[in-house]
């Protein structure tokens, strides 16, 4: 298995394809003071689970909004600093309701999404509507608030904004179109996401605009093998025996993070005293082919599994398209001293194989909707 990736030197914007740099351990230089009030949308989902339990953690009082068609509810662990409001996003005066009753919010994390790529190649423009529903409800409700009231922004965007390219990715990268169909319905929306708010930066000071989290392949214990993504795919099917059923050859190349380490940057950049508004990469430094983390999840295992390659067209239809290489460059991130997620490949399956919970991950087949972000 090849070293893992990690971050760029900020001065770097072009590699060698596939080039191995060094690697930056999750060392945050800047001390953690966690915001009074956090809200969070897409709270009881994947990383908003996550972040919110991290920012209870370090003292702060948080208001999860989730509509829990795809979120669940016993990700969290509710009391008196955690509350969870079951609400649509896109329901602009539900959303504002909290922002009165329980703010000033110090700032809004906005992870609130459909994702996954079965999810959305089920249903492209359902996918389109609800993410987009959802930025422009929480933008209008945070233009109600008082210019002296309005909080920090940080807004998920994804690393499938970007048009494919071998070198890593800077935020400067060429993007995708806004008119996205099919497979690439999902980033488009993200862009047009990120649209909608650059164009309210008015609403905030200068500089301290809206940022557009921009992850790459966020894994853990607990994510929905059901919309598509690929490690508890491999896990669950290990667990029980079966065939890990990789795509293609599985030459694809993806970067993977841990959900704690990336809910631990994300919380470290609420009170963060420069963070520029626009895109920031969010992603980890461990590096694989698709075939190579289904071989590590089969030495994980305790069961004798086999890897098999399959027709990605016949499980997800013939608009599936790959992106063969996809690798952040993380320079950005790692300026604002706030840790870089650092786990290694085997650090991430073990963790995921040993507590990837299937009760928790939503695994019935059920449609996403507003939860979930990665």
């Amino acid at each position: 298995m090849p070293p893992s990736v990690g971050v760029d030197s900020p001065d770097t914007r072009e590699e060698a394809p596939l080039a191995i740099v060094p690697t930056l351990r999750m060392r945050p230089l800047f001390e953690f003071n966690a915001p009074n009030r956090a809200l969070v949308t897409g709270g009881a989902g994947f990383i908003g689970a996550a972040l919110c339990e991290r920012l209870v953690a370090g003292g702060a009082e948080v208001h999860a909004l989730d509509d829990l068609s795809a979120g669940r509810a016993g990700r969290l662990s509710e009391g008196d600093r955690l509350v969870l409001h079951s609400l649509d996003v896109g329901r602009t005066e539900d959303v504002a309701r909290v922002l009165f009753e329980a703010g000033p919010f110090d700032v809004v994390y906005h992870l609130a999404a459909r994702v996954g790529v079965r999810v959305v190649l089920e249903d492209p423009e359902a996918a389109r509507r609800v993410n987009e529903d959802a930025t422009a409800g929480l933008l209008a409700a945070l233009q109600l608030l008082p210019r002296a009231e309005r909080p920090r922004l940080f807004a998920a965007s994804s690393s499938e904004v970007y048009r494919d390219a071998l070198a890593s990715l800077v935020e400067g990268a060429p993007v995708r179109s806004v008119r996205g169909v099919g497979r690439w319905a999902y980033a488009a929306s993200k862009m047009r996401g990120e649209q909608l708010l650059d164009g309210a930066r008015e609403l905030w000071p200068r500089g301290a605009g809206p940022v557009h989290l921009r992850f790459f392949n966020v894994v853990g214990p607990g994510q929905d093998s059901a919309a598509g993504f690929v490690l508890p795919r491999f896990v669950e099917a290990a667990r029980a025996g079966a065939a890990l059923t990789v795509h293609g050859d599985g030459s694809s190349v993806r970067t993977f993070a841990h959900v704690d380490e990336v809910a631990e940057t994300l919380a470290r950049l609420a009170c963060h005293p420069a963070v520029p508004e626009g895109p920031l990469n969010v992603g980890g430094v461990a590096r694989a082919s698709v075939l190579e983390l289904a071989r590590a999840v089969a030495d994980a295992s305790r069961e004798s599994v086999e890897v098999r390659r399959v027709d990605p067209r016949e499980e997800l239809g013939p608009d599936f398209e790959d992106v063969r290489v996809r690798l952040p460059h993380l320079g950005r991130l790692g300026a604002l001293g706030c840790g870089v997620p650092s786990m290694e490949l085997e650090e991430i399956v073990a963790d995921t194989y040993e507590r990837h919970d299937t009760s928790r991950a939503m695994d019935d087949g059920r449609a996403a909707c507003a939860s979930r972000a990665s």
